[in-house]
Parts: structure tokens; sequence; C-alpha cells
């Protein structure tokens, strides 16, 4: 569907194929993620090279939406987000659709410098107990996840109970954007 035409219909992500570019996502990022976290750990032990990780995991979703209009799981599903113009969304629009994911990952750096500061969690040999310990030690990572937890189902209550039936989840009415189904 070409959205330069505006005489033709919008059809509205519904929930389910948005689930499924979100696992699909999910897919492709978490084993990049936890190898790199895990060659991270066993040979550099860097706090600066996690943070150079986490940063380039951080700006898939918003790069990708401005740059293609889509995550490669919203690209597998045939979906595209755009502005209430069902035009392409700029890297801003981008970026703040993304803040619920981003917020939560900034809010634990600081646990993870303390982590990767810490003598006895980083001379562990056991990439699996080293992020286990850290929620021992550093009881506020708890806290941080119980917010995480909190902020993805309000998002999915939202997008759940959206009376407009535009599928419209919470990060999407921040950031003014629907996600739609291409043709």
């Amino acid at each position: 569907m070409s959205f330069d035409n505006q005489n033709e219909e919008v059809v509205y992500a519904d929930f389910w194929t948005r689930f499924g570019a979100y696992i699909l996502d999910v897919i492709i990022i978490a084993p990049i993620s936890l190898g790199l976290n895990y060659v991270n750990f066993i040979t550099l032990k860097s706090f600066f090279f996690y943070l150079f990780i986490t940063l380039l995991l951080l700006l898939y979703k918003p790069f990708f939406e401005f740059k293609y209009g889509a995550t490669y799981g919203k690209m597998a599903t045939n979906l595209k987000v755009t502005d209430y113009q069902f035009q392409k969304i700029d890297f801003e629009r981008s970026f703040i659709r993304s803040l619920i994911f981003i917020i939560p990952s900034i809010l634990l750096l600081p646990v993870q410098y303390m982590a990767y500061n810490n003598p006895s969690l980083i001379s562990l040999d056991s990439f699996w107990e080293f992020n286990t310990l850290i929620a021992s030690t550093y009881p506020i990572q708890g806290l941080f996840s119980c917010f995480v937890s909190i902020t993805v189902i309000t998002d999915l209550i939202v997008l759940l109970t959206d009376e407009t039936k535009r599928q419209r989840s919470l990060h999407d009415r921040i950031a003014k954007t629907y996600v739609v189904k291409k043709n």
C-alpha cells in the first residue's frame, strides 16, 4: 500500500501481528546481545564495551523505524510505523517512540557499572553466575525490573483497550504514530 494516495484504506496492525513482530525482534536481538555480552565478560570484562553493546542495541529500533519504517520483525510481518498523516517518521519521533525500552536500560547502567567495578563479581568465571549475583548484590536492580514490568504491562493495556480501533499503544500515543499493514 502506498500511503501517498490518501484514498486507499488504511489497515491498522492488530495486536497479534504486532506481538509477532516484537517476538521476531527479540529472536534477532537477544542472541546478539547475549553473545556479545558473554564474549565481553569472558574476555574483556569491560563496562565500556558493555556500554557500547547496550547503546548499539538500543539504537536498533529507533534507527530502523526511522530509516526503513520498520524493524526486521515489523518488516517480516508486513508492518510499517507512520505518523498521523501516514508518512515516514523522523528520527526524533522514532526515538521518542522507543523511550519505553531505552529508559529502563539507561536506568540499569549504574548497576552494571558498579558490577563491572566490583572485584568479587568481576573475578567470577561464570557469566551466568555474574548476572545472577548482580541482583542479590544490588537489590535496586529488582526495583528497576519491577518498573520495566509495570511499564510494559501499562503499554499492553493501553494497546488492548484502544477504543479508536487503531491499535495504538502508549508509546504510539506519546510519539503520535500508527503501526499499519503494508500491501
